[in-house]
């Protein structure tokens, strides 16, 4: 499988985790998730708010918080990702 075929699938098995609400499938879907990054050798590096997705090593995307505007305490409420692929 090419890296970006690997990268996608990554990114859509991340959203299905992210949108999901019951605590059981959430689970179920982030060890599904976490098999398939240690069986395609898949590295996350970097800290909020920018995460660098390493694959055998090589760096072929990125994922991004997005934030909402800042309200009257001046507080960023968190409201989503945003994938991109660097190859």
């Amino acid at each position: 499988m090419a890296k970006q075929e690997i990268l996608k699938t990554y990114f859509k098995l991340f959203n299905e985790m992210y949108k999901e609400k019951q605590f059981n499938k959430k689970v179920d879907l982030n060890i599904k998730t976490s098999q398939f990054k240690k069986s395609n050798d898949i590295v996350i590096t970097g800290s909020e708010p920018m995460y660098g997705i390493l694959i055998q090593g090589e760096l072929v995307g990125q994922i991004h918080w997005k934030y909402a505007t800042k309200n009257k305490n001046l507080e960023c409420r968190h409201i989503g990702y945003k994938f991109i692929t660097l190859t």
